[in-house]
């Protein structure tokens, strides 16, 4: 039986070819898609999840209230509190420590010099919590000297070629070598530590300075992980961990508590996190996109094969009069949509196979699509099941419902229902595309907000570069290269910083005292180490007062604040002269900058205090005109080899600094024109199928029409009219959608664009312009037809 209906199937396909492409063509595409998007959902939602004992594994956190006005929540801890919760609290069984660089650290291998980011110093309990596969070395022995270092198989190859190579090799890392004990395989993709080149934390304690002062109750400077007793209670031991601080640092104002490893990906609210990069609204945008593209797909193969239903009428008539129960005429059918979809997966397989290298390159992840991975496999079969169950049991249902003596009287069978399913299906798909679409259009007007909006500074040919972690404390070297970078006349300014202006993590609080500050009051600030041609070189707006200068040697102690610490710190006019101690050096307000952005668009300006001291300066910019860049490059280049040839000379321009703070942004809005795109072909691909239909079962009507006088435009006007319909109606509802869907998105913009009733007004135009198109394609041939033909038979 299902080998005759198998064969059935073949054979209408066969003679229906263009139906059975558009129906095979939209299911693929759909679920290519819907699967591309579901990998991207999956590996964010995975994250970490693959260590044995990841049920086991939490964080410390630690929340400070640093004044009654501010808290703060570290990811960091102080090194000495694991190793007091490993003996007093009996619910641990181990913990384990990491603490990456602030800056990227330099490894001399043989005679090449390599600046690496992915670096992290470890505990030697790191890989008995933590699963790693050792292609070479035993993790028993690995950190057993403080000299010893661990690399990825990648990592290994870039540095010696080959992996086995690797080991016994020695890396040189300032004055110590290190050397080479064991490789182990890349870091998986949903890997919060992606760390390349691990070594040991004693050798950052090896200096007995470094060592006492990282073991202060004060310095939260490591992430500390804890494994757990199975079923242990998590407040307790957060209320026992908080307990320490009260008895060794006498402090009652920090809280510890515990977060999951496997909540790590999308934890917010750290003053500093290197792990927690997801973004989980994003995440779940994404996931709702992929089942929406789907079920446009499967609207597709609803709408086309009811549109058909009754050139299938007569086969069903005949069948039931000779015997054909409904259940086996469902069968049948059903069977039609399972081949249907089975064909359209292994076009899927093929698509997914082709498209995920360039899908890999542009997420810049490494989706991996193997059917062995239960997760994929869970991906493609739910994909199939939900495309059998909402593309198959509708049509089957109707096309066996057929009453046969209804059929041979040639009575009309889709009834007004059928007809206003049909027509609900189109406008729900339009109304997706739409919503899609205007999501689109929205999302890259906040990006070009972004883009074009003044952060308050000048960005223009300018590049920076960071010192040397070694020589930011050698004032005399850092001024001699300084000196030699002013005396370049193809450079129109030099400057140094302590942070990073475009993206500075800095806050600090307790620092500043003024006249008339109350007791308890302390809030934020983010402090910035400037100098007097930082003004000059950034275009820095100043409210009121003056910059810093050479010539007044006081300028090493009076400050600069920015409109938002005016505001935040309740000062009172007239504000420049008033008296304020910063870091303990009394002096005064000498000016007042225009607020600037110094972080991303995320979170709004913060109260900013600028400072005039050499000792802070570790970023340097540089400005040339833009005629002149290359050049520029290659004359700071040459003065850096000489003074540092032992370190890369790695630079970044401001303006790409700048927007990379919203690559992700900029990521989500690609995608979401490529899945919006994709959405409307499949569409539009549905309402091709269904326009031709049309003018298959209005031929004579058409026909006749001409004969009588219609002109080609009234034709088509006639047939393209009850479609027009469907997609403005569409739009009505996808309008409110689409308002809700993207002010949920740009809540998380403190400044946004304003998404006025154009932006709508466009992506409404774009679905029903190419709607007309693709429907017009076969109103305008009906209408050309020869009359004649289409009336000369009945």
């Amino acid at each position: 039986m299902l080998k005759n209906y198998i064969k059935i199937t073949f054979r209408n396909l066969w003679r229906n070819k263009m139906y059975s492409g558009l129906n095979i063509g939209g299911l693929a595409l759909g679920m290519t898609a819907s699967i591309l998007l579901l990998l991207w959902v999956q590996n964010e939602l995975r994250f970490d999840t693959y260590h044995q004992r990841a049920s086991q594994i939490y964080r410390v956190t630690n929340t400070l209230k640093i004044s009654p006005q501010d808290t703060w929540t570290w990811s960091n801890s102080p090194l000495i509190m694991g190793d007091f919760a490993q003996k007093q609290i009996p619910e641990i069984e181990k913990i384990t420590r990491f603490q990456k660089p602030w800056s990227p650290l330099v490894f001399r291998v043989n005679d090449e010099l390599f600046k690496e980011s992915n670096v992290a110093y470890i505990d030697s309990t790191w890989f008995e919590v933590f699963d790693y596969a050792f292609v070479m070395g035993s993790p028993k022995v690995v950190f057993k000297d403080y000299n010893s270092i661990v690399l990825t198989q990648s990592k290994a190859k870039t540095f010696f070629g080959d992996a086995a190579a690797a080991i016994g090799q020695t890396i040189r890392l300032d004055s110590t070598d290190y050397v080479v004990k064991a490789i182990v395989r890349d870091n998986p993709a949903q890997s919060s530590f992606q760390f390349d080149l691990m070594l040991p934390i004693a050798a950052l304690l090896k200096n007995p300075e470094d060592a006492a002062n990282d073991r202060q109750w004060g310095n939260f400077n490591y992430q500390l992980f804890l494994q757990l007793v199975p079923g242990s209670s998590t407040k307790a031991v957060g209320a026992k961990l908080t307990n320490l601080f009260r008895t060794y640092k006498k402090d009652t104002h920090t809280i510890a508590s515990l977060l999951p490893l496997t909540d790590i990906h999308f934890a917010k609210g750290f003053q500093r996190d290197e792990l927690a990069i997801g973004n989980e609204r994003t995440t779940q945008i994404l996931g709702i996109v992929g089942l929406l593209i789907l079920i446009i797909a499967c609207i597709n193969y609803v709408n086309l094969s009811t549109a058909r239903a009754s050139t299938r009428s007569k086969e069903v008539g005949i069948k039931k009069l000779i015997g054909a129960v409904r259940g086996r005429l469902f069968g049948q059918f059903l069977t039609e949509s399972l081949v249907f979809t089975l064909l359209a997966l292994c076009l899927t397989l093929a698509l997914v196979e082709l498209l995920l290298p360039f899908f890999n390159d542009f997420t810049r992840k490494q989706f991996v699509f193997t059917l062995s991975d239960p997760g994929v496999a869970g991906i493609l079969l739910g994909t199939g099941l939900v495309t059998i169950f909402l593309s198959g049991i509708y049509p089957a249902l109707l096309l066996s419902s057929f009453q046969p003596m209804q059929v041979l009287k040639g009575n009309q069978l889709l009834g007004t229902k059928t007809t206003h399913f049909r027509k609900a299906l189109v406008i729900l798909q339009f109304t997706i595309s739409i919503t899609l679409i205007i999501g689109t259009l929205g999302i890259f007007k906040q990006l070009r907000f972004i883009q074009t909006h003044d952060p308050g500074y000048a960005r223009e040919g300018i590049f920076s570069f960071e010192l040397p972690s070694d020589e930011v404390r050698n004032r005399t070297e850092r001024e001699a290269f300084k000196t030699q970078l002013r005396s370049l006349t193809v450079l129109e300014g030099v400057t140094a910083t302590s942070l990073p202006l475009e993206n500075n993590p800095n806050s600090m609080a307790g620092n500043l005292e003024w006249k008339g500050k109350a007791e308890d009051f302390n809030p934020t600030v983010s402090a910035l180490s400037v100098e007097p041609e930082f003004q000059p070189i950034f275009n820095l707006k100043l409210v009121e007062g003056r910059w810093f200068s050479h010539a007044v040697r006081m300028d090493t102690a009076h400050v600069i604040l920015n409109e938002k610490a005016i505001k935040t710190l309740r000062l009172k006019p007239p504000y420049l002269g008033q008296a304020i101690t910063f870091r303990g050096r009394t002096g005064q307000i000498i000016g007042i900058a225009k607020d600037f952005h110094f972080r991303n668009f995320h979170e709004a300006i913060a109260p900013a205090i600028l400072f005039y001291d050499h000792s802070w300066q570790r970023t340097f910019y540089v400005k040339a005109s833009l005629a002149n860049t290359s050049r520029a490059l290659a004359e700071t280049e040459k003065v850096w080899k000489r003074l540092y040839p032992n370190q890369p000379f790695e630079y970044h321009f401001v303006e790409e600094s700048f927007q990379r703070l919203h690559e992700l942004e900029r990521q989500t809005g690609t995608l979401f024109n490529l899945f919006a795109m994709i959405a409307i072909l499949i569409s539009c691909l549905g309402l091709f199928g269904l326009a031709t239909y049309t003018v298959e079962v209005r031929t004579k009507e058409i026909g006749i029409r001409k004969v009588l006088g219609a002109s080609v435009f009234h034709i088509t006007s006639l047939i393209s009219k009850d479609f027009v319909a469907l997609i403005l109606i569409a739009f009505a509802i996808a309008s409110p959608l689409a308002w809700y869907a993207l002010n949920r998105w740009l809540e998380d913009f403190a400044y946004k664009a304003h998404i006025s009733g154009l932006t709508f007004g466009i992506g409404g135009l774009i679905a029903l312009t190419v709607a007309i198109l693709t429907v017009s394609t076969q109103a305008v041939r009906a209408a050309n037809a020869d009359p004649v033909k289409s009336l000369k038979n009945e």
